[in-house]
């Protein structure tokens, strides 16, 4: 009894105090694909580039990163499956389905042989959307990319919300009331070894991943994540397009030496640019780094 009041207590807190409370979308439109409505910015005119951000986070990210960096391309930022304001289809997620999705995203929006530049787990995702649909294709910019299953053990707030009875109790009270007091120091790390930029949490809207239902779309990706990575890592010596993978020794989130490094070894048409003062957050201070990339890729040119 006494845990039933502390827990009708908290969850009473919760809903009184706003937590939880749903987030305005920025400005977008939406475009819908298997039964779910997919969100997205596009900007400019010219060849495409489609960008694909990591996890827990929003196209947001990407476009207050790159926008107005990207002048003579058609710029295309997707909200991914499940997370900032997109919805995901149902049934298990994995990187594969999320490829098949942005594949049929293409095909509507009229997106005809983009460059493909993802950040972090869109890095993971990018990869998978090269293996599946390279001939789609003109190449790849990754940033700070995950590419390989030994990432680590997911976070136990990630398995523990897939545990029947204990993840919605995870995901609809305690994750509303404490990710938003985590949010600064999160941020700290991510963007190390340089600053947070000034309203970077606020501009992005990065407490939409608080939403219950994005939290959870978050989780069933991060939850097996050296699961998904398995599936497909050996396939990346296949992938011919031209790649670019820029990251630094500083990333504290993704490990060069483990990821970028190791599989650009494997792969035919690749090369990775690093410099001492990137960390996993470069593309927000090395923009100019990021167009270069970009074309690079799109003149398939990796002199």
């Amino acid at each position: 009894m006494r845990l039933f009041t502390l827990m009708a207590t908290i969850t009473a807190f919760a809903l009184s105090s706003g937590a939880g409370a749903e987030i305005p979308a920025p400005p977008g439109e939406y475009v819908e694909i298997d039964g779910a409505q997919i969100r997205f910015i596009e900007e400019g005119s010219g060849p495409a580039v489609l960008l694909i951000h990591g996890a827990s986070s929003n196209a947001e990210d990407m476009r207050v990163a790159l926008s107005g960096h990207l002048e003579g391309y058609r710029a295309i930022y997707i909200d991914r499956p499940g997370l900032g304001w997109s919805e995901r289809p149902d049934g298990r997620w994995t990187p594969q389905r999320e490829a098949a999705l942005i594949r049929e995203l293409m095909t509507a929006l009229d997106i005809e042989d983009p460059v493909v530049v993802g950040h972090s787990w869109g890095g993971a995702v990018t990869m998978r959307l090269a293996i599946d649909h390279g001939e789609d294709l003109t190449g790849l910019v990754l940033i700070a990319p995950a590419l390989r299953s030994d990432v680590g053990e997911a976070a136990w707030y990630n398995r523990a919300s897939r545990i029947p009875l204990i993840g919605p109790l995870i995901t609809r009270v305690f994750v509303p009331i404490l990710g938003p007091r985590q949010i600064d120091s999160g941020l700290e790390t991510t963007f190390a070894p340089q600053p947070v930029p000034e309203d970077y949490a606020e501009t992005v809207r990065i407490n939409r991943l608080f939403n219950p239902s994005v939290f959870k779309a978050n989780a069933a990706d991060m939850a097996p994540v050296n699961e998904h990575l398995a599936a497909q890592e050996d396939y990346y010596s296949e992938v011919s397009l031209p790649t670019v993978m820029l990251a630094g020794p500083n990333d504290e989130v993704v490990y060069t030496n483990m990821h970028s490094a190791r599989v650009v070894e494997t792969m035919p048409n690749a090369r990775l640019v690093t410099d001492e003062a990137w960390g996993h957050m470069l593309h927000h201070y090395a923009a100019e780094r990021v167009r270069a990339a970009i074309d690079e890729v799109a003149d398939g040119d990796l002199d």
